[in-house]
């Protein structure tokens, strides 16, 4: 079978990172890279083992003066993300995008109508926290016949994060009057859409800057989150409840905690597999528990690949290539809008004030309907 062609547009941080998986995987074959950093360019032979001729100062350039290429992998900053994948999708490419999606609603809304103006392609968000072991022995937990025996209905979620990244902003990243909101996040409210099967329906959230911060833009966020299956979106009383806790200044050591609870357990995600406490008499949580656990072994190969984060996205896309987009990856942009519109609404809550209604942002499209 002949191999995948792919470029990859934007070698900052991130265009390294997929560089990796891409040599690891072996349905693709790198031919090109997209950056307008024409220093870099002129010295991508170390990195990448291509020749000086194969960077290119944009994708339409790519195409016309090179290959063009099966998949392009998007790792831009974000304000850029819009217009280049709506470039690429025009020139009949699949598209791997980085998180977050889109810098605005708007940008976004245009990016999943242009996906959807092409189904013969495939899609997909860099979102690939879904595709850990310890994440994905979550979902598998959810869907066992042992979380009703010993876990039951979930009703909270308690998310921690205190990802330290140092006394300064760093790269493109000092730019995003939202930082924490736009670029770590998005992992959080996709995992958790992921992991529970449910949409987040409403937000409350506050994004700041602590007291002592010098950066420009905002590395805090604290949201209370609902979560809902379709079913059930006006049904509050069904909904499932998330406080979230996201930080870069709290100093110290970097730290996390995902918790959930149920009516007759709770367990926690710690590394690959979950810890679970289950309580001996679930009409009285507060006595007795005996401890479990569930493992990766448990939950099997993530998606049935033998990868992990980007390795599974690298996967899923080119079976959907072979399939002519009739099998999308999991976070195709139809999929990952609704974890993108969550970032959207948690900074439209901080700066008015008032909880938002989620779906409002993609009820309107048919794919959703129905």
């Amino acid at each position: 079978m002949d191999k995948k062609k792919i470029v990859i547009v934007g070698l900052g941080g991130m265009g390294r990172g997929w560089l990796g998986e891409i040599k690891k995987h072996p349905d693709y074959q790198l031919i090109g890279i997209v950056d307008t950093d024409t220093e870099l360019l002129e010295n991508i032979a170390k990195p990448t083992g291509l020749s000086e001729d194969k960077g290119y100062i944009s994708i339409e350039d790519a195409v016309r003066y090179g290959e063009k290429p099966d998949v392009a992998v998007i790792s831009t900053p974000i304000n850029t993300h819009h217009s280049i994948v709506r470039e690429a999708l025009g020139l009949g490419i699949n598209v791997i995008c980085e998180k977050n999606m889109a810098e605005t609603i708007q940008q976004g809304r245009q990016m999943l109508q242009a996906s959807l103006d092409h189904p013969e392609l495939c899609t997909a968000v860099g979102t690939q926290n879904r595709f850990t072991p310890g994440f994905w022995s979550a979902k598998q937990f959810f869907k066992s016949p042992e979380c009703e025996e010993k876990f039951g209905k979930l009703g909270v979620i308690k998310w921690y994060d205190n990802g330290y990244r140092g006394e300064t902003r760093w790269g493109w990243r000092r730019h995003l009057m939202e930082i924490y909101a736009m670029d770590q996040a998005p992992h959080w409210y996709d995992s958790l859409r992921c992991i529970t099967g449910m949409d987040i329906v409403q937000v409350k959230a506050d994004c700041f800057m602590p007291r002592y911060s010098q950066w420009h833009g905002s590395s805090t966020i604290m949201a209370n989150l609902a979560l809902a299956a379709p079913d059930d979106y006006k049904h509050r009383h069904n909904w499932v409840w998330c406080q979230l806790f996201g930080d870069w200044q709290l100093g110290g050591p970097s730290s996390s905690s995902f918790q959930f609870f149920g009516e007759k357990g709770q367990f926690a995600i710690e590394d690959q597999a979950l810890h679970l406490k289950l309580y001996k008499d679930p009409t009285n949580r507060t006595i007795s528990i005996e401890e479990d656990a569930y493992l990766p072994i448990d939950a099997g190969p993530i998606r049935g690949t033998p990868y992990e984060r980007q390795g599974v996205i690298l996967e899923q896309m080119s079976k959907g290539i072979d399939s002519a987009g009739k099998t999308q990856p999991d976070t195709c942009f139809k999929e990952a809008f609704k974890s993108f519109a969550v970032s959207m609404a948690a900074i439209e809550s901080s700066h008015t004030g008032q909880a938002i209604w989620v779906p409002k942002y993609w009820e309107d499209f048919p794919c959703y309907q129905g």
